[in-house]
């Protein structure tokens, strides 16, 4: 790619950003970040006041407050104040995360909603009491779940669950309650949203029902999966649709103003744009250029696949049983950095007879892609926290970064020896079998849940960003490593890339 092309990608890249900037500067009505009862909460204000009521909205399992935000936006348009809660362990709200902390923690956030005009930890509740008869509570998956069950502790006017995780079901039903399930969601879940709806009555949507309190209602959206139904505008506006009936609003749903959605996307494209014209600088500022890297010899797919699934098999007979959770304190994702690790070990170790030659180009290359992969952490963290989902690193989560990062890096370097140097005649072949490889690594995880029963639900709950992720750390890697005919710097881009995924979205434990 020449440099007047990366240039002119660039330029569109940073009008794409600006346009998504936009998009979003128009959608975020007044709002600001506070603690209650020890959580990270983000409070966003009713688009019209006197406020109608009020919302307290649950994230799932390794989400956060800011993935909530666009349902939140969608509720501040019916005239209700919101507080996006963070869950213990999750985004800005410190401590480990349990179910049972997760629970209490929530409990103590309505709470203290409901005392108002007090101090917690140094920071101001609300100055007016939330009141019960107009506090409508939303979550989505393990949030959907809190939400059901805090009618044993805190009744409301109306529940409203997102795909809940299955659970014991309360001894007192939510009052108004409507289950938003999603069309491919996991077959557990499917299940458990029917089986508490029959246990709510059945379906009720009268306006006598939700003046008595007693209105039920499951509804499936096509087209979406557990993660992404969250985000659907038609759940949207159903959510918004029964939280108006159950507080006695008339009309139809309001539209929330701007489109973040769209801006928060068109950002993404952007920085991808950017992207090819910053490593080339990145690379001359390091002067870490090369005129090519010599070309080696594939290893057919069929040796590369069985390698590949010695080394997770191995590394998976072991984590299934025991792995140093203090070493890696992250709920599911210190599981998965020791898997990586010790299949990474196996890899190098038969690939041994190649490792000299990746470390050959100095260290000019490891600086630029340092440097580059922690650029890409900083941009496309501002960028996602600010509408889509927090991963923003906090001290804590740095403290780990380097573990990680160390854990993944024999991994990443045993990828890149498989997969050769990025010829143009090879890129399909290349990236076939890095799917294939990545495949394997999946398959064996999902193994470990299904036949060794280790409990690692969010391998299957994230398997979507693994994917995206993936995806994002080759073509970056690739990237890389034609400019600087490196394999240790690829190696480097990559595993740091996969240590910031691991330490920004995985809920400490």
């Amino acid at each position: 790619m020449t440099l007047r092309r990366e240039t002119l990608l660039a330029v569109a890249g940073a009008l794409l950003l600006l346009a998504g900037a936009f998009l979003i500067i128009r959608s975020h009505g007044p709002m600001r970040d506070t603690r209650i009862a020890g959580a990270a909460v983000r409070v966003l204000e009713p688009t019209r006041l006197p406020a109608a009521g009020t919302t307290v909205v649950f994230h799932g399992l390794a989400s956060n407050r800011v993935f909530m935000q666009q349902a939140g936006q969608w509720l501040a348009a019916q005239g209700l104040r919101v507080y996006l809660v963070d869950a213990p362990g999750h985004g800005a709200t410190p401590g480990g995360f349990t179910h049972t902390a997760t629970l209490d923690s929530s409990v103590r956030v309505l709470t203290e909603l409901q005392r108002g005009g007090r101090q917690s930890g140094g920071f101001q509740v609300e100055p007016a009491a939330l009141d019960p008869q107009r506090t409508i509570v939303v979550g989505h998956s393990m949030g959907g779940e809190i939400a059901i069950r805090l009618a044993d502790y805190f009744p409301v006017a109306a529940t409203i669950a997102f795909a809940p995780a299955p659970m014991v079901f309360p001894r007192r039903m939510p009052a108004n309650l409507l289950i938003i399930g999603a069309q491919f969601d996991f077959p557990q879940m499917r299940a458990s949203a029917q089986e508490l709806l029959r246990a709510a009555g059945g379906s009720r949507t009268s306006l006598e029902d939700f003046r008595e309190r007693r209105a039920a209602n499951g509804i499936v959206v096509p087209w979406t999966a557990h993660g992404s139904v969250v985000l659907d505008s038609r759940a949207a506006k159903a959510m918004a649709g029964w939280a108006r009936a159950a507080l006695g609003l008339t009309g139809p749903p309001e539209t929330p103003r701007g489109q973040p959605w769209t801006g928060e996307f068109l950002g993404i494209a952007g920085i991808c744009l950017l992207f090819p014209l910053t490593t080339t600088w990145i690379v001359r500022i390091f002067r870490a250029n090369s005129v090519g890297e010599k070309t080696s010899v594939p290893q057919s797919l069929t040796t590369l696949l069985t390698h590949w699934c010695v080394a997770a098999l191995l590394a998976l007979s072991v984590v299934s049983f025991w792995y140093p959770q203090r070493l890696f304190p992250f709920y599911g994702g210190g599981y998965l950095a020791c898997f990586l690790l010790l299949a990474g070990i196996a890899l190098a170790l038969l690939f041994r007879k190649h490792l000299r030659g990746v470390f050959d180009r100095g260290y000019r290359p490891a600086l630029a892609a340092s440097a580059l992969g922690l650029l890409v952490l900083v941009g496309f963290g501002a960028w996602l926290n600010w509408q889509l989902t927090d991963v923003w690193m906090s001290g804590v989560r740095w403290f780990y970064f380097v573990p990680l990062f160390l854990a993944n890096l024999p991994y990443a370097v045993a990828e890149e020896i498989a997969l050769g140097p990025p010829e143009g005649s090879r890129r399909a072949w290349r990236f076939g079998t890095f799917v294939a490889l990545r495949f394997v690594l999946f398959l064996a995880l999902l193994a470990g849940i299904f036949i060794f029963l280790s409990g690692q639900v969010l391998m299957g709950l994230l398997a979507v960003y693994f994917v995206t992720v993936s995806v994002g750390q080759r073509f970056g890697a690739d990237a890389l490593r034609r400019r600087t005919g490196s394999a240790a710097a690829a190696a480097i881009f990559s595993a740091i890339l996969a240590a910031w995924f691991m330490a920004a979205v995985f809920p400490l434990s």
